[in-house]
C-alpha cells in the first residue's frame, strides 16, 4: 500500500507533542519549530488523511475521536521506529564491518598494531592487516585496496574526499651508539662516524632526506635500511649514527641500552603519524581507531621512555582528540619494510 503524502513519522512526532503538550505554541517550543511549522505539519497530515484529528474550536485544544484513534497508533508506531533505530544502530557497532583491510607503517603496526587490533575487534568481523612502507599503503588507500591506513607524511595532505585522524606528531632525534665518546647534539658531518639513511623507498627515509638537503649537508652515502630494525640495531653495533623518531624507538626498545638519544638543538623537524579513510565509507570505524590508537599510543609510550628517556614521550604530542592535521610543514601484514 502506497502511503499518502504528508502521512510519515515526522509529521505523526508533531502530532503526538501537540496532543501531549496540550497545544500548537507548547509542541512548537517543545520541538524548537515556529507555531507556523507545527500548525502545517498538522493540515498535512489531515490533509492525508482526509479528516480532522481536532476540534479547532474548543479551548483548550480537543482531539477527534479519529485523533484519539490516531495518537494511540501514532504511540505504538513511533516506539517501534525507535526501537529498530536503535537496533540497528547496535546491530551495526556490535557486528562491525563484514571486513575491514587496515594497512600500518612499520614502527606503529610493531609498536602497538596488536594491542589495536584486540582493542578494535568488535568493528568488523574479518580483518586483513597490512604492514609496510607509507607510499604502498598511500596508493592502495586511493585505489581502494585498503579501507583504513595509519600513514606517515604530508603527501595525502590536500586530497580531497579523505578523513584524517591526526595520532601523533614526533619530533626527530640523533642516535648515537653508546659507546661513541662525544656525540654531538646538532646534525652535520661526522668525519669517524658514518651517517646510516632509511631507504629512501620509505617516507621517512625521503623526510629526512629533504631535510638534509634543505640545510646543504654533505652526508656521503654508506649504507641504508629498509627497515627501524635493521637501522638501529647497526646503529647500536657501532657502525653509525643517524636520525629516527620516538615510534621507531617504541618499536627498537630493546635497544636502548645500546645507544645515545639527542634532542637536536637547532634545525628541529618532525613528522605526523595519521589515521585515514575515504570519506563516508567506514561509518565510525576510523574516529574509533583513532581514538584507541592515541590511549595505546601514550600508554605505551608513557611505559617504555621513562627517567632520561620521558623528554622523547613529552616531545611528542598525541592530540586528546580527532583533529585535521595542520598545513604540511616546509620539506625540511609484511613486517619487513620502514615508514
Amino acid at each position: 500500500m502506497e502511503l499518502p503524502q504528508g502521512f510519515d513519522l515526522r509529521n505523526l512526532r508533531v502530532f503526538q507533542i501537540v496532543v501531549e503538550a496540550g497545544g500548537m505554541s507548547a509542541a512548537a517550543r517543545r520541538l524548537s519549530l515556529t507555531q507556523s511549522t507545527v500548525s502545517q505539519s498538522i493540515s498535512n497530515l489531515e490533509a492525508a488523511l482526509e479528516t480532522r484529528l481536532f476540534d479547532r474550536d474548543t479551548r483548550p485544544l480537543a482531539m477527534t475521536s479519529a485523533g484519539e484513534e490516531l495518537y494511540e497508533a501514532t504511540r505504538h508506531l513511533l516506539q517501534k521506529a525507535a526501537e529498530a533505530l536503535e537496533t540497528t544502530r547496535s546491530g551495526h557497532d556490535h557486528a562491525g564491518l563484514s571486513s575491514l583491510t587496515f594497512a600500518m607503517v612499520e614502527s606503529f603496526a610493531n609498536s602497538i598494531g596488536p594491542l589495536l587490533l584486540n582493542d578494535c575487534r568488535h568493528l568488523a568481523r574479518r580483518w586483513r592487516i597490512w604492514s609496510g612502507i607509507s607510499p604502498d599503503h598511500q596508493h592502495a588507500l586511493m585505489t581502494h585496496g585498503v579501507d583504513i591506513a595509519v600513514i606517515a607524511g604530508d603527501e595525502l595532505d590536500t586530497v580531497e574526499g579523505l578523513e584524517r585522524h591526526l595520532l601523533i606528531s614526533e619530533p626527530f632525534v640523533l642516535v648515537f651508539p653508546a659507546d661513541y665518546p662525544s656525540p654531538m647534539d646538532h646534525l652535520q658531518f661526522i668525519e669517524d662516524l658514518p651517517f646510516l639513511r632509511y631507504s629512501l623507498r620509505s617516507a621517512i627515509g625521503r623526510h629526512i632526506e629533504r631535510q638534509i638537503n634543505r640545510l646543504r649537508l654533505d652526508l656521503p652515502a654508506f649504507a641504508e635500511f629498509d627497515t627501524a630494525t635493521g637501522h638501529l640495531a647497526a646503529v647500536a653495533n657501532g657502525m653509525g649514527w643517524s636520525l629516527t623518531t620516538p615510534l621507531c624507538l617504541l618499536q627498537e626498545s630493546h635497544q636502548l641500552p645500546h645507544l645515545q638519544v639527542l634532542r637536536l638543538s637547532r634545525n628541529s623537524f618532525s613528522r605526523r603519524i595519521t589515521l585515514m579513510a575515504r570519506k563516508g565509507e567506514m561509518g565510525h570505524a576510523p574516529a574509533r581507531l583513532a581514538q584507541a590508537a592515541r590511549r595505546l599510543l601514550a600508554d605505551r609510550m608513557s611505559t617504555i621512555f621513562q627517567g632520561e628517556y620521558s623528554w622523547l614521550l613529552e616531545s611528542s604530542r598525541i592530540p586528546s582528540e580527532t583533529v585535521e592535521p595542520p598545513s604540511p610543514e616546509p620539506q625540511a601484514a609484511q613486517v619487513r619494510s620502514t615508514d
